[in-house]
């Protein structure tokens, strides 16, 4: 079963990328997002954002979280492992995965799912006394794309049947979060709570306010103390100036590949746009056209892709991490 509880207009958000020298990190550069939520240091900001992104979902709010391996080791030996980028529990044992997709991915839901699987996987126990009791799994995903021809901001998949909506088990609840749907203008005029924190973080993202603004804004908005203070936190985490030398150049580092990278795929669909524009208008007819637009931007992107590919393989960067940021399945990886 799928819920959606708004439909929201799709209102793309620039990247990052900008002229002038901002003072916030992006959040949505794997370092950054494992830095501000995945670690101990932070993990009150984890707690915060669980608690708004589930807040209608929760019974009581979170009030403590302990990392777990974020590695899934393969079934067996010609199996494929997982990397989480954020993977804990509560106090009640409920699993939160959370993911961050920056690349385009065609099955992503698929990889959620998966994803999903694999951690329910974990919980199996060995011998009859397990009676296949398992602990309710929340897979999260923030995507800075959308994957469907009307998308909305937020969308809840449970286990149901389609004719009564009966409920198979509550034990997995995946929420797919399309940002570039987020419409709002302000933090003001976001109208759930979880909004307001994944337009912060948009904010952020877009390197055209300094910390400063954006802390002013959060002042300004007549937020409740808690959630003032997780945000607060949250950027004074992602001031640049308080990183030490050796975070600095590593998030430095990682914020060029990724940069990179989208330049690649933004290089590849132009030219991939304009070879089927040629290809479409050899061909002199309007079918013509729109085929060889989809088939060149197909063939652009797949080819720079591959490029890519190589280069981090070539940098001994590991297969799993090549997936993600390319979404070639391993068996093209490990064959450049």
């Amino acid at each position: 079963m799928e819920r959606s509880s708004r439909k929201v207009a799709r209102v793309c958000v620039g990247r990052s990328g900008v002229d002038h020298q901002s003072n916030v990190m992006d959040p949505f550069v794997d370092w950054s997002f494992k830095y501000l939520f995945g670690t101990e240091r932070n993990k009150s900001n984890l707690i915060g954002f669980l608690n708004l992104i589930l807040e209608s979902e929760l019974e009581s709010p979170i009030v403590d979280v302990s990392f777990l391996n974020n590695e899934s080791i393969p079934l067996d030996s010609e199996g494929r492992e997982c990397i989480f980028d954020i993977l804990c529990k509560d106090e009640s044992d409920t699993r939160f995965l959370i993911e961050v997709q920056n690349a385009d991915l065609r099955y992503i839901r698929n990889r959620m799912l998966y994803y999903t699987c694999r951690l329910i996987n974990r919980m199996g126990q060995v011998g009859r006394d397990w009676n296949y009791e398992i602990d309710k799994v929340y897979s999260i995903c923030l995507m800075n794309f959308t994957y469907e021809k009307d998308p909305v901001l937020r969308r809840d998949f449970l286990m149901c049947e389609p004719n009564t909506q009966n409920i198979l088990t509550d034990r997995i609840h995946i929420i797919m979060l399309q940002l570039p749907c987020l419409q709002a203008k302000s933090i003001k005029e976001c109208t759930e709570l979880y909004e307001k924190l994944l337009f912060l973080l948009l904010e952020m993202k877009s390197g055209m306010k300094t910390i400063e603004e954006l802390k002013r804004e959060v002042y300004e908005h007549g937020l409740t103390q808690e959630i003032k203070e997780t945000f607060l936190n949250v950027l004074d985490e992602a001031n640049l100036a308080s990183l030490s030398n050796m975070d600095k150049a590593q998030y430095e580092a990682r914020l060029k590949r990724y940069r990179d990278n989208h330049a690649c795929l933004d290089y590849a669909i132009e030219k991939g746009i304009m070879q089927g524009i040629e290809k479409g208008m050899e061909k002199g007819l309007a079918e013509g056209l729109e085929k060889g637009l989809a088939e060149g931007l197909e063939k652009g992107i797949e080819k720079e892709r591959l490029e890519i590919a190589k280069s981090m393989k070539k940098d001994g960067i590991d297969s799993c991490f090549i997936e993600k940021y390319t979404g070639l399945p391993q068996s093209e990886i490990e064959q450049l």
